[in-house]
């Protein structure tokens, strides 16, 4: 392939890519804070069976049809997710880990007699980012910049139920552009590379999730792999990488 046919196809990719890292990074440290490491999955588990659904239930649906049905989906669970936290608090983590799995069963449940239920299942888990338009970018990309600029310069996002409603969108966006896998990957083994949220580990968290982007992208384009696994192990070995440095110079410094 061509050096202008590889930049083509990872333009849009890198583009997306980013976007997602720099938006999971920190969000993905307040995940760990809470211990809710499930609700990134149930939460795009969600608007992934709604997503599959609404195709299910229109004959080639719009885009803005799909979106709101993705969206409400995943603000609906962001409600649910929030009353849990309040009301089940030992619990939650338990209930969270549960609702994934009986979206993952309703959505296979759904595609059970699909001509092509594999394939819509493998978007939504692996996603197609090298497939991403830069069109896609454009449509999603303020979703990001709106999400990063509440969640640095207005700290009441990452609380309480603003917190659900946030994370609810930014990952109704990511799983339709990255897929489950990834939205996963991207949101805690990033977290994971640090030990506490403070400035300092959130840059690192942001330049452990930036390089897994890029190293994943250019490996899967150049070795003709599937992008999502390929990302997703990027970021466990950028996050294990980050964590060894980290624990070196602590050692170091005692």
């Amino acid at each position: 392939m061509p050096s202008a046919e590889y930049i083509e196809i990872m333009g849009p990719a890198l583009a997306v890519g980013l976007m997602v890292a720099l938006m999971h990074a920190p969000m993905g440290i307040e995940v760990l804070r809470r211990g809710i490491v499930f609700i990134d999955l149930a939460i795009a588990q969600i608007a992934g069976l709604y997503v599959v659904l609404v195709k299910l239930w229109w004959h080639e649906p719009s885009w803005l049809l799909i979106q709101m049905a993705a969206a409400m989906s995943a603000v609906a669970a962001a409600v649910f997710f929030r009353w849990v936290e309040k009301a089940f608090p030992r619990e939650q983590e338990a209930i969270i880990g549960s609702i994934f799995i009986l979206a993952a069963s309703g959505a296979l449940l759904a595609l059970a007699d699909h001509p092509r239920g594999g394939e819509e299942m493998q978007h939504i888990l692996a996603g197609q980012i090298l497939f991403v338009q830069w069109t896609e970018v454009a449509i999603f990309l303020p979703v990001y910049v709106v999400a990063f600029a509440l969640w640095f310069w207005r700290p009441v996002f990452r609380q309480g139920f603003a917190f659900f409603l946030l994370f609810a969108i930014v990952v109704t966006a990511s799983v339709q552009l990255v897929g489950v896998y990834v939205v996963f990957a991207s949101l805690i083994l990033p977290a994971l590379a640090t030990s506490q949220a403070n400035r300092r580990n959130t840059a690192i968290a942001l330049v452990t999730g930036v390089a897994s982007v890029i190293v994943g992208i250019f490996i899967s384009t150049y070795r003709d792999l599937p992008a999502g696994p390929v990302m997703v192990f990027c970021f466990a070995a950028m996050a294990i990488a980050a964590r060894l440095i980290i624990t070196r110079q602590q050692v170091d410094r005692t």
